[in-house]
């Protein structure tokens, strides 16, 4: 079934304009130990911008398919964070170049109890052309154990200067496995129907954490997307 509203369920909006973004470049590589981008991050912008107050987040750098992302720690408590099953990630994004994005990536995680739950969809534009959904390399994987699969659905380079709006559904099952339901970008929704188990987190880590990853091309171009109207909803 897919993901749909309940009386219980926490929105998150307007997450761009928070305070406390954490960021990284080299963690945002393969095994978490990639190679280093020129990266930054600014908010409150008027224009590109639907409320006025839109986030910038730039990539650029001299190495090839370097990578930087940013996330953002929701205020939910580890115990809280135990009992959430559905999982929507809602945003409005606006870039200029495509021929720049290798891919672009849009995560929520759950973490409690050495358990991390990662419903992580990435639109790789100049490979596959594909959604692509985390997956984790073996039922005992930690948090870097985890590979790209495709799930077939298209997904070529998103419209240049306009903004387009992301939609990813997923589920944690009573038997505790990560289940994508469905993604839709500019209106146009497609089913995935695709589950894969969690991976080990250090028991220390707990709550929510959603986040945004821009992913450097062969020459490593620059290029900005702008988030707006970024929200998460759980429940």
């Amino acid at each position: 079934m897919i993901a749909t509203a309940a009386v219980s369920q926490t929105t998150y909006s307007n997450i761009d304009q928070m305070s406390g973004f954490g960021s990284c470049t080299t963690c945002a590589g393969a095994g978490a130990n990639g190679t280093t981008a020129t990266f930054w991050m600014k908010q409150g912008l008027s224009s590109p911008s639907m409320d006025g107050k839109a986030a910038q987040f730039f990539l650029g750098g001299n190495i090839a398919y370097s990578d930087a992302m940013w996330w953002k720690k929701l205020p939910v408590s580890t115990s809280t964070a135990s009992t959430l099953h559905h999982f929507i990630y809602d945003a409005y994004f606006y870039y200029k170049n495509s021929t720049a994005v290798q891919g672009l990536e849009f995560n929520i995680t759950q973490y409690f109890g050495g358990k991390g739950f990662t419903y992580g969809m990435t639109c790789d534009v100049r490979n596959t052309k594909t959604w692509k959904i985390s997956v984790a390399d073996t039922s005992s994987s930690s948090m870097t154990g985890m590979h790209w699969q495709s799930t077939g659905i298209a997904c070529p380079a998103p419209p240049t200067n306009k903004w387009n709006h992301v939609v990813i559904e997923a589920e944690r099952t009573s038997s505790n496995q990560i289940h994508y339901l469905a993604v839709t970008l500019n209106g146009v929704k497609h089913y995935i129907n695709k589950s894969t188990p969690y991976r080990t987190a250090p028991s220390s880590w707990g709550g929510i954490t959603t986040h945004i990853q821009l992913n450097g091309n062969q020459n490593q171009d620059d290029y900005s997307v702008w988030m707006d109207k970024y929200k998460v909803t759980l429940w």
